[in-house]
């Protein structure tokens, strides 16, 4: 189920960085499932790039959360269904 909570405080993960949780300003692309539970999780990883995804279904659509270049990128998953 999404929930809208605060962000939690930030945690150091050793070798791998620093990790930082901050409010976004504009909103996230899971702001339109809020309330709603989730359906189906599908994950991914490219074993060449080691990039990673992992996508959340929602009766109302998909959010797809993926890796690249060291950076989080949260999207919504737009389709073609009426």
């Amino acid at each position: 189920m999404v929930d809208a909570e605060p962000p939690y405080e930030g945690y150091d993960m050793g070798d791998w960085g620093r990790i930082e949780v901050l409010p976004a300003d504009t909103g996230s692309a899971f702001d339109a499932h809020l309330g709603e539970p989730v359906l189906a999780i599908r994950d991914e990883c490219e074993q060449m790039t080691g990039r990673m995804a992992l996508e959340l279904d929602f009766p109302s659509g998909t959010v797809r959360c993926e890796s690249y270049g060291g950076e989080l990128i949260v999207r919504a998953v737009l389709t073609d269904a009426p």
